[in-house]
């Protein structure tokens, strides 16, 4: 029998140890910044899912049948269902709505998280605000809180999503090329560049705009100027005049260096309406986050109001901080305590318990090898005698401690204190 799915895992001890202190400083910063946790059920209706642009395909979710012949999904994005939260729970609440989330969503086939079919996302979304002020607000809380998780060079590529259409619309190219040009532009193919616009009928100028857009990128301030200076449209100054101010506001928060402009950034999701980013970490190829403004999201449940939000990838946040050896567990000491004769039962006892309201974890074993303690990383072994204990720390150190009853924590803690 294979027990086993494809596109799922186990969690083991020591990664989830490292999840929860990811977990916990991703939620410090959000809360930090009054974005309230919440929770979404696992099973959606599909019926959430279907009409919106670009989000996911019917053929990527999980689906099942319920004893009413209702079909569900389990939920393949966690945007949706937040942004059905606000319309329905929240629909006469004031105004800006801040959430933040950290569950798991499963896709069939998932690009973003090393190919698993469940990854875990964390994130906030920010709604019934439309202001520059709300997208400055969301790509700062993105860089702090890659910074928390210790991604020592966040690097947030921003696009938007009406740049290439506006463009396009300048250039006068027909719909049935759009697509192609578009997927051409994303992937900065020169060459595939030039030998489609074979079949397309163009004006030389217009040629030239779109052999020149895939070599626009990086410093923001650079490839501005470089767009302002080609025959576009007002409309579409207007779209490079909203970023440019977005990028002088990121300057004066001294953290333009962390930010770079890609007018052919593109994204699956077909929802976005503004500016669109996507995080990374200098050196390290897979998506950190993403994220972006949705304005029509909710009207598909009767209610239209702006919103941007973002999604950090947690499966590709901790390949990289394995890979980076960035990581830094918390400092936890552990504890087993065990004892020789049947009467030191409560004194070995109420020792592990003492040890645990000092937030210490202590377990109480008999007949333990140095096996199960390397294998549950325990630091410190406590075996306590009839006239003294003995004290071993994993390096190899050790102490025998006369035994006092009533100062048996003290002594522990003084004999450690001494060896760090």
């Amino acid at each position: 029998m294979n027990a086993f799915v494809e596109g799922v895992r186990d969690i083991l001890p020591a990664e989830l140890r490292r999840r929860k202190t990811i977990y916990e400083a991703i939620r410090n910063v959000f809360e930090a910044n009054a974005y309230r946790e919440v929770m979404t059920p696992t099973l959606e209706s599909i019926e959430l899912y279907t009409g919106v642009e670009g989000l996911v395909e019917k053929n990527e979710m999980f689906k099942v049948v319920d004893d009413k012949g209702q079909i569900l999904v389990l939920r393949p994005d966690l945007t949706m269902p937040i942004a059905r939260l606000a319309a329905s729970r929240f629909q006469d609440s004031p105004r800006p709505l801040k959430f933040s989330y950290l569950s798991s969503a499963y896709q069939s086939r998932n690009s973003q998280s090393l190919s698993l079919k469940e990854k875990t996302q964390a994130g906030v979304e920010l709604i019934g605000c439309d202001s520059l002020e709300s997208d400055l607000e969301i790509i700062i809380l993105l860089i702090r809180t890659m910074e928390a998780v210790m991604v020592e060079e966040p690097l947030i590529d921003i696009g938007h999503a009406d740049l290439i259409n506006e463009i396009f619309a300048d250039l006068k190219i027909e719909d049935e090329h759009t697509a192609a040009l578009r997927k051409l532009l994303a992937a900065k193919n020169k060459v595939g560049i030039k030998n489609y616009l074979k079949k397309v009928d163009l004006k030389q100028e217009a040629e030239n705009v779109l052999l020149r857009l895939p070599t626009l990128f990086g410093d923001p301030k650079s490839v501005v100027a470089e767009l302002e200076a080609m025959p576009l449209s007002d409309e579409t100054i207007n779209v490079l005049e909203s970023l440019e101010e977005l990028f002088n506001r990121l300057e004066e928060f001294d953290l333009l260096q962390y930010i770079t402009f890609d007018p052919m950034l593109i994204s699956r999701h077909g929802y976005y309406t503004g500016i669109i980013f996507k995080g990374y970490a200098r050196g390290y190829s897979n998506l950190l986050a993403s994220g972006g403004r949705y304005d029509n999201l909710t009207e598909k449940f009767g209610i239209k109001e702006a919103a941007v939000g973002f999604a950090v990838e947690i499966e590709n946040l901790l390949d990289y901080l394995s890979r980076t050896e960035n990581f830094i567990e918390s400092e936890e000491k552990s504890f087993v305590v065990s004892y020789q004769e049947k009467s030191d039962l409560k004194a070995a006892y109420e020792l592990a318990e003492a040890l645990r309201e000092l937030n210490y974890t202590a377990e109480l074993l008999n007949d333990v090898d140095q096996d199960y303690l390397d294998f549950q990383q325990i630091e410190y072994h406590i075996d306590i005698k009839e006239a003294d204990l003995n004290l071993y720390r994993n390096n190899g150190a050790q102490s025998k401690i006369a035994r006092e009853q009533d100062q048996l924590l003290n002594l522990v803690l003084k004999k450690i204190e001494e060896w760090e």
